[in-house]
């Protein structure tokens, strides 16, 4: 069950990161920020960690724990990995959308005051063995893993944050009839902590997700599992990324967007982008607006060129409308794109029904590693000397923009 696990995923490039662990003892147990750092070291990346893990703690107590907040602001961190109570997200709604979500909009609201660049990253933990016995609703390790990774999702999408998805993981052992690890293995005796085969699956997730990296075939091995153990979670940790979405789209990179209502010259611009926190409005008439919801008043009947640019950080996105505001027409022929083959060996076709002002192919972990800006609705892009791995076609034209994902064999 486990296709395309070798997928290069990661750059040549070495990269160093800084990052803050704040959870409890599912993060402390055996050293998770070390075994990630590890498998980094294997592949020649580094990991700067530091961490405040206390027993049992939830988010609201690190909202409001001195070493929590002092952590956050000691350092330049790229990421901060933010890891809720085992229980309290696969709780009833009504109890974690008052208990849980309000504190995760908290810390990442520290998070970005003492770094505007830096992302939070949600961890994703795991079902108990057995569920949780308190309700019927997650008394069993399907139930509650599958509320916990709704909950999880939520946090990260609702905070711009990346989600770092273990329980997946977890749920692919346990759905595997071939398990060379067995889905009890991942558990201490208890049922709810990680062994060290749990620990080190983990490690591989945030691994991939923290460097876009790939896991399968790294030489960290630590005590207590076999090679082919070994083996065996990484190809289950990059089988998860891989049929995950990018992370990097769905939660880091913003997507501008944005609609109009109009009366006679005046128009308001609904400003309908995600995963943005500042914003640039080019009227298309040498005027411009940095507010996040626009009115604009026209002087002149014309022809006008739209321009949102949302931003996170260096991070950027442009959408574009063209409005006539003699007749208040707006151009919204959606853009189709037909790409083709996918997978791709060498050469990727890309077929358009209107011009595009840009191609970008944009690799998993966010390098643009190709553009071209001639105006056309027909490219032939050679992919041969790419390395293996999944990219993501970006395809902007004067109104619109589509991304599109594909495998590079």
């Amino acid at each position: 069950i486990l296709c395309f696990l070798l997928l290069a995923f990661h750059s040549s490039a070495q990269d160093t990161l800084k990052v803050a662990f704040l959870g409890n003892s599912y993060t402390y147990y055996n050293s998770l920020p070390n075994l990630i750092d590890q498998l980094a070291n294997a592949d020649g990346d580094d990991l700067i960690h530091s961490q405040n893990t206390p027993g049992g703690y939830t988010f609201l107590g690190h909202t409001t724990n001195v070493t929590s907040l002092n952590l956050i602001a000691s350092d330049a961190w790229d990421f901060v990995v933010l890891q809720e109570q085992s229980q309290l997200p696969s709780f009833p709604y009504s109890q974690v959308i008052t208990d849980v979500y309000p504190y995760a909009k908290l810390l990442c609201d520290s998070v970005r005051s003492a770094n505007a660049c830096a992302i939070p990253v949600f961890y994703n933990t795991w079902g108990r063995l057995n569920g949780d016995p308190q309700w019927d609703s997650i008394n069993t390790f399907e139930k509650m893993n599958g509320r916990l990774y709704n909950a999880y999702n939520v946090m990260a999408d609702d905070n711009s944050g990346l989600l770092s998805p273990v329980g997946l993981a977890f749920k692919a052992v346990y759905d595997d009839p071939s398990a060379i690890v067995l889905h009890a293995d991942l558990y201490e005796n208890d049922g709810s902590h990680p062994s060290i085969y749990g620990s080190y699956l983990a490690a591989c997730i945030f691994y991939n997700t923290l460097f876009g990296a790939n896991a399968a075939g790294n030489t960290f091995v630590p005590n207590g599992i076999s090679v082919a153990e070994a083996n065996y979670l990484q190809d289950i940790a990059a089988n998860v990324m891989f049929m995950a979405t990018s992370p990097i789209f769905d939660y880091t990179y913003p997507q501008a967007t944005f609609s109009i209502t109009a009366e006679n010259e005046t128009v308001q611009f609904n400003n309908e982008s995600t995963h943005a926190f500042t914003y640039n409005w080019d009227f298309g008439d040498n005027t411009s607006s940095t507010e996040e919801n626009p009115i604009h008043i026209y002087q002149q009947n014309g022809t006008y060129f739209v321009t949102l640019t949302a931003l996170y950080c260096d991070r950027s996105s442009s959408y574009q409308k063209t409005i006539n505001i003699s007749s208040l027409v707006v151009d919204e022929t959606p853009l189709e794109a037909i790409i083709s083959p996918n997978p791709v060996i060498d050469i990727v076709k890309i077929q358009l029904n209107r011009p595009a002002r840009q191609i970008r192919i944009i690799a998993i972990d966010g390098r643009i590693v190709y553009a071209n800006t001639e105006m056309e609705t027909n490219y032939t892009i050679d992919l041969v000397s790419f390395p293996t791995g999944v990219y993501y076609i970006e395809i902007e034209s004067e109104t619109e923009k589509t991304i599109q994902k594909i495998i590079k064999r």
